[in-house]
């Protein structure tokens, strides 16, 4: 089940992100803490509110004997018709079940419906050839690359 995100979530959100950054994005982080710690911190429970507060983001779950996966949008800051995918991660432990891939999908069909043809998002090293299975591009206007993530686009309409 998908629903929007509530306060009630936030300490399960922020949970679910750090053990899915720990655990699954070795790629980007290399054991690493000091690229763990910012990365972490910028997912707390406190940054988390603060999504839920702004009314050009949502934030949703995916929920399955628990929060399975977390998804946000953000239209700040972007031009008429385009949304971007703010952050989408998925619980270790349900990884491989489908949660990234439902969840993404819904984000998708969220934008769509907030008039959005044009998606943008912000691809990990670990997360890039997910998003490339699912029809997402290189966007060759943006920079980025192995360390600063990988700028991808997607047709919406």
């Amino acid at each position: 089940m998908i629903r929007p995100a509530t306060a009630e979530d936030l300490p399960a959100m922020a949970a679910l992100i750090a053990a899915a950054i720990r655990d699954l994005c070795h790629a980007d982080h290399h054991g690493q803490p000091n690229r763990m710690r910012p990365w972490i911190a910028a997912n707390d429970s406190a940054a988390l509110a603060a999504r839920i507060k702004d009314p050009a983001q949502r934030l949703f779950v995916t929920q399955a004997a628990g929060l399975a996966a977390v998804g946000g949008l953000d239209w700040r800051d972007q031009p008429e018709g385009r949304g971007r995918i703010s952050l989408l991660f998925v619980d270790p432990a349900q990884q491989g079940k489908g949660h990234a891939r439902t969840l993404l999908a819904a984000l998708e069909a969220e934008l769509r419906a907030l008039g959005r043809t044009e998606g943008r998002l912000t691809a990990t090293n670990t997360a890039r050839g997910f998003y490339l299975s699912q029809g997402w591009t290189a966007d060759p206007a943006a920079s980025g690359g192995a360390l600063l993530g990988h700028a991808l686009q997607k047709a919406l309409a």
